[in-house]
């Protein structure tokens, strides 16, 4: 009852889209994948007579977005969208259909680099919000089960008006946040008690957050038995030895899903499929593979089906996996994606996700890494213009007072690993980051 309420009050259409989407994944996948290259197919119209960038890109190739309509694989004449497509081009990549006011922002991570803005008007909005509900629901999760969300601690006051709204939202979805902060005894037992005493059917986040917490609880004198059903992972790489701990120590399911700011839930891993691969979406994304090897293994990219007023087509990730093709769907394998480190401030342990949680909270930060030197951190190194520069070091020392703050270029931030990908931290005692794991 509670939910078409707060749709009301918010101005947003989710439920009818969430019952079309449900309705769409029933369908076999032949139905499905038709209605996929039509919208593949509408997408790439649009992008052509609307959006500048698509305009000029499909004119100078001399690009026929209706060959892709007799053959999807015409689609492989056009190139491959990056994150430095996106920051270099700005506006040129929204539709002239949509007024800049109206669309809601949104960043995307930054383990290839500088984050990008990525927009979305109202009812691509909503679609996505509905998907959410969707994926889940093919995860196992109906949404009237209970749920935790673990989320990072506000270290700043909330306005009331926050908190009341929050409040409501949080009573609409039956959900309970959870806030975390260190990896510490101290920082993960209150977690554990809420857990305990809400005993959802869902938890919902960050694996390597679940794993401290497995470790945490295995260590008790005493065994406290199973407190959820289900626990989705969420916003980094599920590593196996995570999903192991998980489900043995706290005796849950442990269903993985694929998402970005750029896309939504591209992939979800399903309730009677569990393991090591996950469907994708195709109602609302068309998937891809760039530069695969011999084994299909490569960088995985999307074209998105249900977001108009920024179309991305071809858009690599920086994640690697496996795309398979079968008679009930497209499925990812094998994902490898962004993993987070933990680091140590004042002597408590926090995942770098928690850092970057704050930082977000304090303007637009295009980057950030974190200087380590023995363990510990020394600095925090923000990508920062610099117009923006001291507000924006003003709500982080608010934050985190005891540490140094230096204002970099992008080209300063130090990466590693295929495609520039980078860890949050570096060591500038030039030694590995510890690698163990920070439970007491």
């Amino acid at each position: 009852m509670a939910y078409p309420i707060a749709q009301r009050m918010e101005k947003r259409s989710i439920l009818p889209k969430a019952r079309a989407l449900r309705r769409a994944a029933r369908q076999p996948f032949a139905e499905r994948k038709a209605q996929a290259s039509e919208m593949l197919l509408d997408t790439l119209r649009h992008a052509q007579a609307t959006v500048p960038y698509y305009r000029d890109l499909f004119a100078s190739l001399s690009f026929d977005p209706e060959k892709v309509a007799k053959d999807p694989r015409y689609l492989e004449d056009l190139p491959w969208l990056t994150k430095d497509i996106l920051q270099e081009q700005g506006a040129r990549m929204l539709s002239e259909d949509y007024e800049y006011k109206s669309l809601c922002q949104c960043k995307t991570g930054s383990s290839t680099g500088p984050s990008a803005l990525i927009y979305y008007d109202p009812v691509s909005r909503d679609w996505t919000a509905a998907h959410n509900i969707v994926s889940l629901w093919l995860g196992g999760k109906r949404r009237w089960n209970s749920e935790i969300h673990l989320s990072t601690r506000f270290i700043e006051p909330q306005h009331k008006i926050d908190i009341r709204r929050e409040a409501f939202k949080c009573f609409a979805l039956n959900r309970v946040n959870v806030l975390t902060d260190s990896y510490s005894a101290e920082g993960l037992a209150p977690a554990w008690d809420k857990i305990s005493k809400v005993r959802p059917h869902v938890v919902q986040g960050h694996p390597s957050t679940m794993y401290a917490l497995a470790r945490y609880v295995e260590q008790l004198p005493k065994h406290p038995g199973k407190r959820f059903n289900m626990f989705v992972s969420t916003g980094e790489m599920l590593e196996e030895r995570q999903r192991e701990a998980i489900e043995r120590v706290l005796k849950c399911r442990v269903a993985n899903r694929y998402g970005a700011a750029e896309f939504g839930v591209m992939a979800q891993e399903l309730k009677d499929r569990p393991g090591n691969e996950m469907l994708v979406a195709d109602f609302m994304v068309w998937p891809d593979v760039a530069d695969p090897d011999n084994d299909g293994y490569g960088e995985l990219a999307f074209t998105n089906l249900r977001n108009p007023s920024m179309p991305l087509i071809r858009y690599r990730m920086g994640d690697m996996g496996r795309l398979e093709e079968h008679d009930d769907g497209w499925w990812i394998t094998d994902i490898t994606g962004r993993v987070h480190d933990k680091v140590s401030i004042n002597g408590d342990v926090y995942p770098t996700h928690y850092v970057q949680d704050i930082l977000d909270r304090c303007g637009h930060i295009q980057d950030f890494q974190i200087a380590v030197r023995q363990g510990e951190v020394e600095e925090l190194r923000l990508v920062v213009a610099e117009k923006d520069w001291e507000p924006i070091a003003t709500k982080v020392r608010q934050n985190f007072p005891d540490v140094a703050l230096r204002r970099i270029r992008a080209d300063e931030l130090l990466f590693q690993g295929w495609r520039g990908k980078f860890r949050y931290i570096c060591n500038v005692d030039a030694h590995e980051p510890d690698k163990e794991e920070y439970v007491s």
